[in-house]
């Protein structure tokens, strides 16, 4: 099995954490910092590297900024297949104060350039026909945002370029480019149960963490039922649901110290696809293993990663369950 990533906005996070109140238009100084490489697709390939596996990276990477996402993700043993580009990679900055509340300010990303992209497309097809010539399936995640320059249904072309090979395609995004993606009917997709309620067009609600896990399988039969595209949807702090042709499956999520949320959907997903097909498309052991390694993420400062071990420390605090929907 050949695994791939695209992050096609990548950037680096810088993360600083405050002692007290964050207080608005007054100096505010960091107890300490972090920097991390940031982007769904670079999480996903980091984790896959904490499991023993490598993923190729590949995304878009200019100017100084990029040139910064390279090392840190060399000193992490990944090696990213970037197109360069003309426009630098962007900077996202989060602002954690001593209560957890987070506020960020994120640069856009781009413009990419109509070469750049094209450039970028010859990679991935240079992906599938590698897994074609080696008579490997592939396993490819996309997501995150899309950059200026680029059309907001890229990641429907882009899933198009993979329908004939035996790449099956992840896609995580949301608003727009989310819509646009599912009409090129990717093998499964990603979103947040907020994610999910703006793509079906109301809010998924529910009592308890089981009824609104059972809210959101209803949602995702729809999905699945008009575009063939499994759903694995995290609910927070009420868990997972996983709707696809194998069935419904729910997962709750162990109660811990949060200290750094981001990269905590991109554990989730990599950690399920990682032992979905390692125990044979075992849903429920997937779904529990992604819980215990998000809830691990979670513990961790800024956009760190938790190690194999330490992806397991949680699994007996967490119970996956078929429903009957």
């Amino acid at each position: 099995m050949k695994i791939a990533t695209l992050t096609l906005n990548p950037c680096i996070d810088k993360t600083l954490y405050f002692g007290g109140a964050f207080k608005v238009d007054a100096l505010n100084r960091a107890a300490y910092a972090m920097t991390n490489a940031g982007g769904k697709g670079i999480n996903v390939a980091r984790i896959y590297r904490r499991l023993g596996i490598r993923a190729a990276a590949y995304g878009f990477s200019g100017g100084a900024v990029g040139q910064m996402l390279g090392t840190l993700l060399a000193e992490e043993d990944i090696t990213p297949v970037f197109t360069p580009t003309s426009c630098d990679t962007r900077m996202c900055i989060k602002l954690i104060d001593a209560d957890g509340v987070c506020t960020e300010a994120n640069e856009a990303g781009g413009p990419i350039l109509a070469s750049e992209y094209a450039a970028l497309k010859k990679q991935l097809a240079a992906f599938a026909d590698e897994c074609r010539r080696d008579g490997e399936d592939g396993i490819l995640f996309a997501g995150g945002s899309v950059p200026a320059g680029l059309d907001r249904g890229i990641y429907r072309e882009i899933i198009s370029m993979f329908r004939t090979s035996c790449v099956r395609f992840i896609l995580d995004a949301d608003g727009e480019a989310l819509k646009t993606g599912l009409e090129g009917s990717p093998w499964l997709i990603k979103p947040n149960i907020h994610e999910l309620s703006a793509l079906i067009g109301y809010e998924i609600t529910g009592r308890d963490a089981k009824e609104k896990a059972t809210a959101a399988a209803k949602a995702s039969r729809r999905i699945l039922a008009q575009y063939g595209s499994n759903v694995l949807c995290t609910l927070g702090g009420d868990g997972a649901v996983y709707t696809g042709e194998d069935g419904v499956y729910y997962v709750n999520a162990p109660h811990v110290t949060m200290k750094g949320f981001t990269g905590a959907g991109d554990t989730f997903l990599a950690s399920f696809m990682f032992a979905y097909e390692k125990n044979g498309h075992d849903a429920e052991t997937a779904l529990c293993f992604a819980s215990s390694a998000a809830a691990a993420k979670v513990e961790l400062a800024g956009t760190q990663m938790p190690d194999k071990n330490g992806m397991m420390r949680f699994l007996s605090h967490v119970h996956a369950e078929k429903l009957d929907i």
